[in-house]
Protein backbone atom coordinates (compact mmCIF):
# COMPACT_ATOMS: atom_id res chain seq x y z
CA UNK A 1 0.00 0.00 0.00
CA UNK A 2 3.07 2.77 0.79
CA UNK A 3 4.39 1.97 -2.81
CA UNK A 4 1.18 3.24 -4.12
CA UNK A 5 0.14 5.72 -2.21
CA UNK A 6 4.22 7.55 -2.79
CA UNK A 7 3.36 6.66 -6.58
CA UNK A 8 -0.05 8.31 -6.65
CA UNK A 9 1.57 11.49 -4.93
CA UNK A 10 4.25 11.29 -7.01
CA UNK A 11 2.25 11.51 -10.47
CA UNK A 12 -0.48 14.07 -8.27
CA UNK A 13 3.31 16.43 -7.16
CA UNK A 14 4.22 16.31 -10.72
CA UNK A 15 1.07 17.58 -12.25
CA UNK A 16 1.06 19.95 -10.01
CA UNK A 17 4.87 21.20 -10.76
CA UNK A 18 4.29 21.11 -14.67
CA UNK A 19 0.74 21.27 -15.37
CA UNK A 20 -0.25 22.27 -19.06
CA UNK A 21 3.05 21.98 -20.64
CA UNK A 22 4.12 19.47 -23.63
CA UNK A 23 6.39 17.68 -21.25
CA UNK A 24 4.09 17.16 -18.62
CA UNK A 25 1.19 15.95 -20.94
CA UNK A 26 3.44 13.95 -22.12
CA UNK A 27 4.09 12.24 -18.79
CA UNK A 28 0.41 11.95 -18.10
CA UNK A 29 -0.37 10.28 -21.39
CA UNK A 30 2.40 7.53 -20.08
CA UNK A 31 4.74 8.82 -23.00
CA UNK A 32 7.76 8.87 -20.91
CA UNK A 33 10.45 8.44 -23.30
CA UNK A 34 9.32 11.77 -25.09
CA UNK A 35 8.52 13.35 -21.61
CA UNK A 36 12.28 13.28 -20.88
CA UNK A 37 13.24 14.38 -24.11
CA UNK A 38 10.89 17.45 -23.94
CA UNK A 39 12.34 18.48 -20.60
CA UNK A 40 16.06 17.89 -21.64
CA UNK A 41 15.27 20.23 -24.42
CA UNK A 42 13.58 23.15 -22.08
CA UNK A 43 16.85 22.29 -19.96
CA UNK A 44 19.36 22.94 -22.66
CA UNK A 45 17.31 26.14 -23.70
CA UNK A 46 16.56 27.54 -20.59
CA UNK A 47 18.88 25.75 -17.93
CA UNK A 48 17.70 23.71 -15.19
CA UNK A 49 16.13 24.60 -11.51
CA UNK A 50 14.16 22.20 -9.04
CA UNK A 51 10.74 21.82 -10.73
CA UNK A 52 12.47 20.47 -13.94
CA UNK A 53 15.11 17.61 -12.32
CA UNK A 54 12.50 16.47 -10.65
CA UNK A 55 9.65 16.08 -12.75
CA UNK A 56 12.93 14.27 -15.07
CA UNK A 57 13.71 12.20 -12.49
CA UNK A 58 9.84 10.35 -12.40
CA UNK A 59 9.56 10.22 -16.14
CA UNK A 60 13.66 8.32 -15.50
CA UNK A 61 11.98 5.94 -13.13
CA UNK A 62 9.16 5.23 -14.98
CA UNK A 63 11.59 4.00 -17.62
CA UNK A 64 13.49 1.77 -15.70
CA UNK A 65 16.77 4.18 -15.28
CA UNK A 66 17.05 4.21 -11.23
CA UNK A 67 20.17 5.59 -11.27
CA UNK A 68 19.72 9.10 -13.28
CA UNK A 69 16.38 9.56 -11.41
CA UNK A 70 17.79 9.24 -8.24
CA UNK A 71 20.50 11.67 -9.48
CA UNK A 72 18.14 13.82 -10.99
CA UNK A 73 15.94 13.93 -7.56
CA UNK A 74 19.01 14.54 -5.91
CA UNK A 75 19.90 17.93 -7.86
CA UNK A 76 16.72 19.17 -7.00
CA UNK A 77 16.98 19.44 -3.56
CA UNK A 78 20.69 20.83 -3.66
CA UNK A 79 18.77 23.73 -5.59
CA UNK A 80 15.49 23.35 -3.37
CA UNK A 81 15.99 21.12 -0.05
CA UNK A 82 12.32 21.29 0.22
CA UNK A 83 10.94 20.29 -3.30
CA UNK A 84 7.70 18.10 -2.33
CA UNK A 85 8.99 15.87 -5.67
CA UNK A 86 12.18 15.49 -5.46
CA UNK A 87 11.66 14.41 -1.19
CA UNK A 88 8.95 12.13 -2.30
CA UNK A 89 11.13 10.17 -5.91
CA UNK A 90 13.74 9.56 -3.06
CA UNK A 91 11.35 8.15 -0.75
CA UNK A 92 10.25 6.13 -3.13
CA UNK A 93 13.54 4.99 -4.34
CA UNK A 94 13.87 4.18 -0.66
CA UNK A 95 10.86 2.33 -0.33
CA UNK A 96 10.22 0.75 -3.48
CA UNK A 97 13.35 -0.01 -4.88
CA UNK A 98 15.49 -0.29 -1.97
CA UNK A 99 18.29 2.12 -2.80
CA UNK A 100 20.48 3.41 0.50
CA UNK A 101 21.02 6.97 0.94
CA UNK A 102 23.41 8.19 3.65
CA UNK A 103 22.16 10.69 5.86
CA UNK A 104 22.91 13.79 6.04
CA UNK A 105 25.57 15.32 8.77
CA UNK A 106 24.41 18.51 10.97
CA UNK A 107 26.94 20.51 8.57
CA UNK A 108 25.29 19.07 5.75
CA UNK A 109 22.00 20.82 6.86
CA UNK A 110 23.46 23.99 7.75
CA UNK A 111 25.52 24.00 4.34
CA UNK A 112 21.92 23.50 2.83
CA UNK A 113 20.85 26.84 4.22
CA UNK A 114 22.88 28.51 1.46
CA UNK A 115 23.64 27.39 -2.46
CA UNK A 116 26.55 25.20 -3.14
CA UNK A 117 29.37 27.53 -3.53
CA UNK A 118 27.71 30.57 -1.08
CA UNK A 119 29.98 29.30 2.24
CA UNK A 120 33.41 29.90 0.59
CA UNK A 121 32.73 33.13 -0.96
CA UNK A 122 31.61 34.54 2.71
CA UNK A 123 34.41 32.97 4.30
CA UNK A 124 37.10 34.41 1.43
CA UNK A 125 34.94 38.15 2.19
CA UNK A 126 34.94 37.84 6.11
CA UNK A 127 38.82 37.00 5.36
CA UNK A 128 39.75 40.11 3.23
CA UNK A 129 37.56 42.33 5.33
CA UNK A 130 39.38 41.19 9.04
CA UNK A 131 42.70 41.52 6.86
CA UNK A 132 41.87 44.68 5.76
CA UNK A 133 40.77 46.00 9.23
CA UNK A 134 44.10 45.25 10.41
CA UNK A 135 46.10 46.12 7.46
CA UNK A 136 44.62 49.39 6.52
CA UNK A 137 45.37 51.16 9.85
CA UNK A 138 49.43 49.97 10.02
CA UNK A 139 50.16 50.97 6.74
CA UNK A 140 48.51 54.29 6.99
CA UNK A 141 50.80 55.01 10.17
CA UNK A 142 47.66 55.10 12.52
CA UNK A 143 46.18 53.25 15.08
CA UNK A 144 43.32 51.28 14.71
CA UNK A 145 39.98 52.78 15.00
CA UNK A 146 36.59 52.02 16.44
CA UNK A 147 35.19 51.37 12.76
CA UNK A 148 38.00 49.04 12.01
CA UNK A 149 37.86 47.07 15.45
CA UNK A 150 34.29 46.53 14.42
CA UNK A 151 34.90 45.29 10.87
CA UNK A 152 36.96 43.12 12.05
CA UNK A 153 34.83 41.86 14.88
CA UNK A 154 31.97 41.11 12.18
CA UNK A 155 34.62 39.44 10.18
CA UNK A 156 35.92 37.21 12.84
CA UNK A 157 31.88 36.36 13.45
CA UNK A 158 31.08 35.85 9.83
CA UNK A 159 34.37 33.05 9.58
CA UNK A 160 32.95 31.70 12.28
CA UNK A 161 29.70 31.03 11.13
CA UNK A 162 30.79 30.19 7.65
CA UNK A 163 32.67 27.08 9.07
CA UNK A 164 30.68 24.43 9.57
CA UNK A 165 29.18 25.44 6.34
CA UNK A 166 32.26 25.46 4.28
CA UNK A 167 32.53 21.78 5.46
CA UNK A 168 29.26 20.59 5.32
CA UNK A 169 29.36 21.91 1.22
CA UNK A 170 33.02 19.83 1.34
CA UNK A 171 31.11 16.85 2.79
CA UNK A 172 28.24 16.99 0.76
CA UNK A 173 30.54 17.35 -2.95
CA UNK A 174 31.47 13.55 -1.85
CA UNK A 175 27.42 12.41 -2.20
CA UNK A 176 27.40 10.38 -5.01
CA UNK A 177 24.91 8.14 -7.04
CA UNK A 178 25.66 4.49 -8.40
CA UNK A 179 24.41 4.60 -12.15
CA UNK A 180 24.89 1.02 -12.77
CA UNK A 181 23.30 -2.16 -11.66
CA UNK A 182 25.35 -5.36 -10.24
CA UNK A 183 28.50 -2.79 -9.60
CA UNK A 184 30.34 -4.17 -6.98
CA UNK A 185 32.58 -2.76 -4.07
CA UNK A 186 35.97 -4.28 -4.34
CA UNK A 187 38.35 -4.09 -1.47
CA UNK A 188 41.42 -3.20 -4.19
CA UNK A 189 41.33 -0.76 -7.29
CA UNK A 190 41.94 -3.14 -9.71
CA UNK A 191 39.70 -5.68 -11.56
CA UNK A 192 40.77 -8.29 -10.42
CA UNK A 193 40.03 -6.63 -6.81
CA UNK A 194 37.84 -9.03 -4.55
CA UNK A 195 33.95 -8.42 -4.66
CA UNK A 196 32.92 -7.46 -0.94
CA UNK A 197 28.97 -6.25 -1.79
CA UNK A 198 27.19 -5.23 -4.55
CA UNK A 199 25.44 -1.78 -4.95
CA UNK A 200 21.81 -1.64 -6.11
CA UNK A 201 21.69 1.38 -8.95
CA UNK A 202 20.74 4.28 -7.36
CA UNK A 203 22.29 3.90 -3.77
CA UNK A 204 23.94 7.13 -2.78
CA UNK A 205 27.48 6.65 -1.27
CA UNK A 206 30.43 8.96 -0.29
CA UNK A 207 32.98 9.45 -2.90
CA UNK A 208 36.58 10.25 -2.32
CA UNK A 209 40.24 10.32 -3.84
CA UNK A 210 40.32 8.16 -7.38
CA UNK A 211 42.94 5.50 -8.24
CA UNK A 212 43.73 3.39 -11.54
CA UNK A 213 40.34 4.10 -13.08
CA UNK A 214 38.60 3.75 -9.47
CA UNK A 215 37.26 5.78 -6.95
CA UNK A 216 37.30 5.21 -3.24
CA UNK A 217 33.83 5.19 -1.79
CA UNK A 218 32.66 4.69 2.03
CA UNK A 219 28.45 3.26 2.04
CA UNK A 220 25.70 4.36 4.12
CA UNK A 221 26.83 1.68 6.53
CA UNK A 222 30.42 2.42 6.98
CA UNK A 223 31.98 -0.02 4.61
CA UNK A 224 34.79 1.32 2.59
CA UNK A 225 35.71 -0.60 -1.04
CA UNK A 226 36.56 0.81 -4.38
CA UNK A 227 34.51 0.94 -7.62
CA UNK A 228 34.78 1.85 -11.53
CA UNK A 229 34.80 5.84 -11.80
CA UNK A 230 31.95 4.90 -14.29
CA UNK A 231 29.88 3.34 -12.58
CA UNK A 232 28.84 6.73 -9.95
CA UNK A 233 28.42 10.04 -10.82
CA UNK A 234 28.55 13.22 -8.10
CA UNK A 235 25.64 15.05 -7.19
CA UNK A 236 26.74 17.93 -6.92
CA UNK A 237 27.73 18.00 -10.59
CA UNK A 238 25.43 20.71 -11.99
CA UNK A 239 23.46 20.67 -15.19
CA UNK A 240 21.45 17.37 -15.97
CA UNK A 241 23.06 13.70 -15.14
CA UNK A 242 24.89 11.87 -17.56
CA UNK A 243 23.70 9.08 -19.96
CA UNK A 244 24.97 5.55 -19.06
CA UNK A 245 22.54 3.32 -20.78
CA UNK A 246 23.50 1.94 -24.50
CA UNK A 247 23.25 3.73 -27.19
CA UNK A 248 22.69 7.21 -24.94
CA UNK A 249 24.58 10.03 -26.88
Amino acid sequence: MRPLLLSIFLALAALAHGAGDAAQEAYDRGEYAEAARLWEERAARDGVDSGLLAALGNAEWRLGRKGRAVLCWERALLLDPEDPVALAGVRHARNAGGAERPAATWSEDYASLLPSGAWALLAAGALWAGAASLLIPRLAGRRQGASAQRLLLGAVTALVLCGPGVWGSYTRSERSVVRRSETSLRLTPTAEGEPVSVFTEGDVVRAGRGFNGHVRVRTSDGRVGWVRSGEIERIEGGGLPSRTEPGAP
